[in-house]
């Protein structure tokens, strides 16, 4: 690789928080972003690329095109779409149900294998990234669809992670945990950000440029050995208590 080369990063929900903040930083480090949102975020940045298209509405050629004009590769990929939903089983809506997992995990899947076979990852080894949450691996009340959809993307790691090591690729996820940010300020109440907060002995939430720093170390150069990881971003909420 030469010292001119630019790092292209392919970001996939850059029109939700984490994806946008995400993108920004990669802006930041001179990479060449391409930023893909159902709508389009709107970022505006010099070499930000933003593509606004539905993966599941096109063929995987046409998606390929949308992505890579140029047919070239990305360095780095980092999927940072999904939805959330409040349910349980009592109350489930099959549909819907679906459609969580559809746009949490189905995505990843869907996409990562249009951009193998259109061959639009770097042949020197690209770093690719999922953000997927803590409660993957926990369970909390009135969270069915989310949490199976993002337990189901465990999978989606760790079977990537063994399967493209032959090529080079490094596969890892960030799971967030509550983050200090607008919006988890507008869907829960102070006394619930008091209880989160108060879990450990930090006495706060994780901010997103923790999310973002992490995502920018594994995505980089600098990550030449870190696979099949789950690194959460959480103050150590999810494995510690105080009692």
């Amino acid at each position: 690789m030469t010292s001119d080369h630019k790092r292209s990063v392919l970001v996939f929900g850059s029109s939700g928080q984490i994806g946008r903040a995400i993108v920004a930083q990669f802006a930041s480090e001179d990479r060449k972003v391409t930023a893909v949102s159902r709508g389009g975020a709107k970022i505006h940045a010099s070499d930000v690329v933003e593509v606004a298209c539905d993966p599941f509405e096109v063929s995987e050629e046409q998606l390929s095109v949308a992505l890579a004009p140029d047919r070239s590769p990305f360095d780095a990929v980092v999927w940072a779409q999904g939805v959330n939903l409040n349910d349980s089983l009592t109350s489930l809506d099959w549909p819907k149900h679906l459609e969580v997992l559809k746009a949490n995990c189905l995505y990843v899947t869907f996409t990562l294998s249009a951009l193998l076979k259109a061959g639009l990852l770097s042949r020197a080894g690209a770093r690719l990234c999922v953000i997927s949450s803590i409660w993957q691996t926990r369970a909390r009340q009135e969270k069915f669809s989310y949490i199976v959809s993002k337990a189901a993307l465990q999978g989606v790691v760790l079977s990537a992670a063994a399967d493209l090591a032959e090529h080079g690729h490094l596969v890892n996820a960030v799971l967030p945990g509550a983050l200090k940010t607008p919006m988890t300020e507008s869907v829960l109440s102070p006394a619930q950000i008091g209880a989160l907060a108060s879990a450990t002995r930090f006495g706060r939430l994780a901010n997103l440029s923790d999310v973002c720093d992490l995502v920018s170390f594994l995505c980089s150069e600098r990550n030449t050995s870190i696979t099949g990881q789950f690194i959460s971003v959480d103050l150590g909420y999810q494995n510690v208590r105080i009692v």
